[in-house]
């Protein structure tokens, strides 16, 4: 990847293993489930994931939802092909698609339900709204959105060492200089409390929960338009987990995500080195941010400091589903 992409993680053969390891930890989390449970799955015909990397999601969805419905095609799609499974699947589609543009019109209202996880570090801030309204649009009238986020390097619960608070600011600060989606987001909103997360969860609740406004025009015309309702949100904690899998995964999950975060730092830093002249001071300045990231990768390949494999993060998951606005008014399919 080059150093200028939102995107903060490599695509290569490490980086795809440590994915799929995620994925394991993060259904895990999830108490094994692939699907919410407040989805039922009878009457999903087509599923669609978006942001699907190695494709480990659709490719265990579609043995899972096979099982009880062999008819349900599945589509993952993702701005790179780079991870893409080589091997083909029964039923199984995968397409090179960036989010933040339009879908192709062949797959406006297409799917029962799109899924979306970990999108927290390839979606810029200005990005966001476009990138939901462009998702929505593919989900059929009445079909489901699920999306999950979790920061792993989530400072609500990093342990008081120099190293864990160094990573922290370093981590943010190049999610800044990336222009990602909000790094260090306090509040919450009235859906869930508990919502405080440092990823883009908060702000994501409230781009999918975002009511259309007919214009009178529309309203006269007798038009709709699309409106997407949260129909459950929930967040989960590594916290007392009674899963052993995702107590014993914690370590490697948050060691490898930050190993992987300080090492975009490193790449974009040195990339604007290159290109500086010596004797500028904002170059010192980046010569100093370079080895004190360097080392901090160091100290979390070594094991230095026990107490930073031992945070806490939580995943935030969101049901959505999508109804429609007619007259000005929502009309709504029933709710299983």
């Amino acid at each position: 990847m080059t150093t200028d992409e939102a995107y903060m993680l490599g695509r290569n053969q490490a980086e795809s293993e440590r994915l799929d390891a995620q994925h394991n930890f993060s259904r895990s989390l999830a108490h094994g489930k692939l699907i919410q449970p407040s989805i039922s799955q009878s009457g999903l015909l087509r599923i669609a994931d978006v942001g699907t990397g190695t494709g480990i999601w659709i490719r265990e969805a579609a043995t899972e939802v096979a099982a009880s419905n062999a008819e349900t095609k599945f589509s993952g799609f993702d701005i790179s092909a780079q991870q893409f499974p080589g091997d083909e699947i029964p039923g199984v589609e995968f397409i090179k698609h960036d989010a933040v543009q339009p879908f192709p019109q062949r797959y406006h209202e297409r799917f029962d339900l799109v899924h979306v996880r970990l999108l927290s570090y390839a979606i810029k801030a200005q990005d966001l709204d476009m990138t939901v309204r462009n998702i929505v649009q593919i989900i059929k009238p009445g079909g489901f959105l699920q999306w999950q986020e979790f920061d792993v390097i989530d400072s609500w619960a990093v342990p008081d060492t120099q190293n864990a608070r160094s990573t922290i600011s370093h981590v943010v600060s190049e999610r800044v200089a990336r222009g990602l989606t909000p790094a260090s987001e306090r509040r919450s909103i009235s859906l869930n409390p508990w919502l405080t997360t440092n990823s883009i969860a908060s702000p994501l609740a409230r781009a999918i929960q975002s009511k259309p406004d007919p214009t009178e025009q529309v309203r006269a015309a007798g038009k709709f338009e699309h409106s997407v309702r949260i129909m459950n949100l929930e967040t989960i904690s590594t916290e007392g987990h009674p899963c052993p899998m995702v107590k014993a995964g914690k370590k490697q999950e948050i060691t490898g995500a930050a190993i992987q975060l300080l090492q975009a730092g490193i790449l974009r830093r040195q990339s604007i080195i290159t290109k500086a002249q010596p004797s500028d001071p904002e170059s010192k300045k980046i010569v100093g941010e370079l080895k004190e990231v360097k080392r901090l990768v160091e100290a979390w390949q070594n094991g230095e400091d026990p107490a930073c494999h031992e945070w806490d993060c939580a995943m935030t998951s969101i049901v959505a589903r999508k109804g429609l606005v007619s007259n000005g008014h929502e009309v709504w399919l029933p709710t299983t």
